[in-house]
């Protein structure tokens, strides 16, 4: 039914407030002997629990629907200026180790910040891709993300915000963006218990 065309929207919007205070603790004594920020820490943690659930790989192409096996990840980077945002995509992340991933996500966050280096084409490879972004100055509690009806189905989106204290717990803010012929809340409740 959602994956047909429909004239309502076929996207589920959630925003929650995640409690990350064992996952903080846990990235700072990590942080130790591998570096890296709070933000690639949730990314990595996110796409290997993202592995583990099925529905969160389904997409359709053409009339015909696939069970991706690691698709990419690809993650808008503020650069400010003209250009406001490069493209950073991350290959193999289902496969890697957390030290793996590191690398290849500093080297790539690097080359997406510096302006002499080629821009990341894209277009082919963002409808396969999990999106994940990060906006680390802003507390929001509500957040709709963009779609277009052309768009892949299938494809999920999420949203990290600015961290915060809220007593003893560290609190982010988290939206979801989830296509309802693939997902639904329960699902995304699965994905985050995991």
């Amino acid at each position: 039914f959602f994956s047909a065309p429909v004239l309502q929207n076929p996207y589920l919007d959630i925003t929650l407030q995640l409690d990350v205070s064992e996952a903080y603790a846990r990235y700072q004594a990590a942080q130790a002997s591998a570096g890296g920020t709070f933000f690639a820490y949730l990314v990595w943690h996110l796409a290997q629990t993202l592995a583990a659930e099925p529905a969160f790989n389904l997409r359709r192409v053409d009339g015909e629907w696939y069970a991706l096996r690691n698709p990419p990840i690809f993650i808008p980077v503020a650069v400010g200026g003209a250009a406001r945002f490069r493209d950073m995509v991350l290959d193999d992340v289902y496969g890697q180790d957390y030290r793996q991933f590191l690398d290849n996500y500093l080297s790539k966050l690097s080359a997406a910040r510096h302006p002499e280096s080629a821009p990341t084409n894209t277009s082919d490879v963002l409808p396969y891709a999990h999106f994940i972004g990060n906006l680390p100055y802003l507390r929001f509690t509500g957040l709709t993300l963009h779609w277009r009806p052309d768009q892949m189905i299938g494809q999920s989106q999420f949203y990290f915000g600015q961290r915060y204290q809220e007593g003893s717990r560290l609190l982010i803010p988290f939206a979801a963006k989830l296509h309802h012929g693939c997902t639904d809340p329960l699902v995304l409740n699965e994905l985050l218990v995991n």
